[in-house]
């Protein structure tokens, strides 16, 4: 039908002439058809209803004045310049409507770039119909003030469409777009005809009035497009920042335009004002963006430290509020940390499903963090794995009961139930990788508890059997050693548990030298710089060999501290004082003791009384001051027992250290 109008205006009748049924009634027809086919589909179908039962209205009134300037271009004209003033009120809702429900809440800043453009669209069609508005206005003032109108409502329309496009961030469908493109060929339209009626060449008939005919044709196209609902926005660079930029652009454009002409009334002044609101609009979504920015760091930062399953601290938040806690937390004043695992999870995972068992955490993770109290962090490591971290305020032992007591629920086929591992910041720990050490040793070890008896001597006997082929002087040097930290441990009061795990690590704490050279394991000189870093590389070498039984991982980093010095100065990490375990500080008095009291291949042995004015003499630097004056007690013990007396008091010179 466009094809057709635009062939018969221009190849058959040439520009400028009519005819009265194709230009007239035919034209008419169309238009009356498009304005049905809009109502029908706001009749008939469930989505969007008012938006096109608007749409039609607006087609109907435009159908209505055209049918009546046919019938005679005299009759009642203002009521025809009304009804085509009727079609942009139901744009103006149908075009807001149909954008704004395909949206899913765009943020402020959007909302803001659309005001602008908008704002922008008006200062510049205020400023470029100046001139053509004024010339347009002659006759009578009704007729020239319909005249402003149709310009004005036009620039306000396609405002109206970059404001939404801008809102929805240029992501829309194929009705929005075609409305879209209906309402601006309609305004070019309209634009013309202001042009050519200021000139006075308008005629009906011409190739103009297919642009009206295109419009309405777009708009009845769009009625029956398929509908996509909600368009999910995209927000590119391109489409975020391009419409602030063109939108100040335009207004300072339309403000220096008005300032080079000087002019500041009528219609200048309302585009320079609506330029001025645009730049402000501008200014504001600037501030509105720098807020939203802040919110999203912060929000991005928040969700970088939650666990998403259970909204407790994750990993990276326990190791920050670690380290923190290690900081602040002193031997007076010390935080409580815990590591907790479950018991039966994955028993309850396969009997009930992977979503009961997401259930199961998440009520465990609020029960905890209950427990915890406001002073309290709670994480979940992930998997089963959970971590609380709160400040000392009664018996350690009850707090770690009461937390551990959160994480139990007990069901008709199931019991769930936690093991855990607990550590002193600022008494047992000094920072955080060695409190989730020393938490995971003690959660293996309960847990080990939890399923079989923690003696595991065979792997103590291989491990023997290994040192004694290796070295029989080792082999009575670390069961004579053993002998005195049991007798030590039992004088301290320690523990079964305890005194087991010490007097297994004081069997093993010489099964790193496994691997070290005879040639250096018994030179009879003095060693230097290379062959003195490999033998103190035995310790490490003994945990590793040690941790290769998982019941034995405990022990194993017993037997790594055994050459840590009370001030610091030892090998292989440097610890100090609290720092060095208890089993490893006895250990290392018992081990200097035999190795003094023993002939080795480097090393002459000196008596029992010389031995112990050493200790006496190291104690506070070497060793342990208190266990020192324990050790020396428990010796005078079996000399008294034995019938002999050893004074304690410095022998002639220093005696050479053991390695």
């Amino acid at each position: 039908m466009v094809l057709a109008h635009l062939a018969h205006s221009v190849l058959v009748l040439g520009w400028g002439a009519s005819d009265r049924l194709f230009d007239d009634w035919l034209y008419d027809a169309v238009m009356v058809g498009c304005a049905a086919v809009c109502l029908a589909r706001g009749l008939t179908l469930a989505t969007a209803k008012v938006a096109w039962l608007a749409l039609g209205f607006s087609l109907t009134c435009d159908a209505a004045g055209e049918v009546m300037s046919s019938i005679s271009e005299t009759l009642a004209p203002n009521v025809q310049r009304g009804l085509y003033l009727g079609f942009y009120l139901g744009a103006y809702v149908a075009i807001v409507m149909l954008g704004r429900r395909r949206l899913s809440h765009p943020r402020a800043s959007l909302w803001l770039d659309g005001l602008g453009g908008m704002l922008a669209v008006g200062a510049l069609g205020c400023s470029a119909l100046f001139a053509p508005v004024l010339a347009a206005t002659h006759g009578g003032s009704v007729e020239a003030a319909f005249n402003l109108a149709y310009p004005l409502a036009d620039v306000l329309l396609v405002a109206v469409v970059v404001g939404m496009l801008t809102v929805a961030g240029w992501q829309v469908d194929r009705p929005f777009a075609l409305i879209a493109l209906g309402f601006a060929v309609t305004a070019i339209a309209d634009g013309c005809f202001l042009y050519l009626e200021a000139h006075g060449g308008y005629t009906a008939g011409t190739p103009l009035d297919t642009l009206w005919l295109l419009g309405a044709l777009t708009l009845a196209c769009a009625a029956w497009q398929p509908d996509s609902g909600r368009v999910r926005e995209r927000y590119t660079l391109v489409a975020v920042t391009a419409a602030p930029v063109v939108a100040g652009a335009v207004a300072i454009g339309v403000l220096v335009e008005e300032g080079v002409d000087g002019v500041v009334g009528g219609a200048a002044g309302v585009s320079i004002w609506l330029a001025v609101a645009a730049l402000v609009a501008v200014l504001l979504r600037l501030l509105v963006t720098s807020a939203e920015n802040i919110r999203l760091i912060a929000s991005s930062s928040e969700l970088a430290n939650r666990d998403a399953l259970t909204g407790l601290g994750n990993r990276r938040a326990l190791f920050e509020d670690l380290r923190m806690a290690v900081a602040e937390a002193t031997a007076s004043s010390p935080r409580l940390f815990l590591l907790f695992d479950l018991n039966g999870f994955k028993h309850y995972n396969d009997t009930f499903g992977h979503p009961a068992g997401d259930a199961l955490l998440q009520r465990l993770g609020c029960k905890l963090e209950q427990r915890a109290g406001p002073g309290g962090l709670t994480y979940r490591l992930g998997g089963d794995e959970f971590c609380a971290l709160l400040w000392v305020t009664g018996d350690p032992a009850e707090l770690a009961g009461g937390l551990a007591g959160a994480l139990l629920e007990r069901g008709e086929h199931f019991t769930i139930g936690a093991c855990y591992g607990e550590v002193l910041l600022g008494r047992e720990a000094h920072s955080a990788e060695e409190a989730l050490r020393i938490a995971d040793q003690r959660l293996y070890a309960q847990k080990l508890l939890s399923v079989r008896p923690p003696a595991n001597r065979e792997w103590r006997d291989v491990l023997l059997g290994l040192l004694r082929e290796r070295d029989p002087e080792l082999d009575t040097h670390v069961h004579e050693v053993a002998a005195l930290a049991r007798g030590v441990g039992e004088r301290l009061g320690l523990a079964a548990a305890d005194l087991a795990d010490l007097v297994a690590a004081a069997e093993l704490h010489d099964i790193g030298k496994a691997a070290i050279p005879d040639a250096i394991l018994d030179k009879p000189e003095a060693l230097d710089r290379e062959e003195r870093a490999f033998i103190e590389r035995h310790t490490i070498i003994g945990e590793r060999i040690i941790a290769s039984a998982p019941s034995l991982r405990l022990i194993a980093t017993i037997v790594r501290a055994t050459h840590e010095r009370y001030d610091g100065s030892g090998y292989p990490d440097g610890l100090s004082g609290e720092q060095i375990p208890l089993a490893a500080r006895i250990i290392a008095i018992c081990d200097a003791y035999q190795a003094m009291t023993s002939n080795r291949g480097y090393w002459k042995a000196i008596t029992e009384r010389q031995a112990c004015a050493e200790l006496q003499r190291c104690a506070g630097s070497q060793f342990d001051p208190r266990l020192t004056h324990a050790f020396l007690d428990f010796v005078q013990s079996l000399s008294r027992a034995s019938g002999t007396r050893l004074p304690l008091t410095p022998a002639g010179g220093t005696p050479r250290p053991a390695r």
